[in-house]
């Protein structure tokens, strides 16, 4: 048996949460096409006959100075110490930019063993030909590069075979009905989170997230009532909606999603509360993020 863990690392929205998500055949890490919707280092859990894949679902790599994407960036360094093979993930349609010089000059210096994974293959216009001047550049060799396309499952089983090859024989470090090390709480308000960003304005993701007041395991349901935090004031009203029809549709959502990940029926309730400037509080951010 082979076991290690895996670092997915690479710019906003290039496929990371969705790969993570159809290797483990759960959704564990949200998928938004808004920048950095991952804010947490997320375990997924893959086991099979030749053994057990950890991975590390790290926030988009994003060259900022705000305090919250610092320590997302952090959370990207910290995830690679942990790491056995990174996974580069880099979006065929996306030109390299300085990010793919930060990253890729991250990785050498980790000395971690590492595989580039262009995404999303099936698309049809790209940047292939960039793409791969830029590694050829780099002195990136195509043994270290596979391309894939994570939501149409196109060699992903190519994928897992070469990870499988960069691991040493080691235990299981999880039991094998195990597909992630997430509490239930946590899982939770992520969807809630992934539901409303969902919904809302672009710029909106940055500035809320979700604390859960009550979490009651019933027999046959879940009793949840969670807290949507905003950093300003008009936030609210974006998120309430007109008659409060913003917050019943993502509250119909969210429990539609809860019921079919934890195979339960969902008692949901939700309110929207002002904590203002909470994404400038280090404190909370730490605690947000790990």
């Amino acid at each position: 048996m082979k076991s290690g863990f895996v670092a997915i690392i690479g710019r906003p929205s290039t496929g990371k949460s969705t790969l993570l998500n159809s290797i483990c055949g759960q959704q564990i890490s949200i998928i938004s096409s808004n920048p950095q919707t991952t804010r947490n280092k997320i375990k997924g859990i893959f086991t099979d006959k030749k053994g057990q894949i950890i991975f590390i679902d790290t926030p988009g790599f994003h060259l900022s100075k705000k305090k919250l994407n610092i320590a997302l960036m952090n959370n990207v360094y910290s995830s690679i110490t942990e790491a056995d093979l990174i996974l580069y993930i880099i979006d065929i349609q996306d030109e390299p930019a300085d990010e793919e010089n930060e990253i890729l000059k991250i990785i050498l210096k980790s000395k971690v063993n590492f595989l580039v994974v262009i995404n999303k293959i099936d698309i049809q216009k790209t940047k292939i030909k960039e793409i791969m001047l830029f590694l050829e550049k780099e002195g990136i060799t195509q043994e270290n590069i596979i391309k894939i396309s994570a939501e149409k499952k196109i060699n992903i089983e190519e994928l897992k075979n070469k990870i499988y090859e960069n691991f040493k024989e080691g235990p299981l470090y999880y039991p094998e009905e195990y597909y992630t090390d997430q509490e239930m709480d946590l899982r939770i308000s992520e969807i809630i989170r992934g539901v409303t960003i969902k919904n809302l304005k672009e710029e909106l993701p940055y500035s809320l997230y979700v604390d859960i007041d009550t979490l009651e395991e019933r027999r046959r349901s879940l009793f949840v009532k969670a807290n949507i935090i905003v950093a300003g004031e008009s936030q609210k009203g974006i998120i309430v909606g007109k008659e409060g029809k913003g917050i019943k549709t993502i509250g119909e959502e969210a429990r539609k999603k809860i019921s079919e990940i934890f195979e339960r029926r969902c008692n949901l309730f939700l309110q929207v509360k002002l904590k203002k400037n909470w994404n400038k509080e280090t404190k909370l951010i730490q605690r947000l993020i790990n």
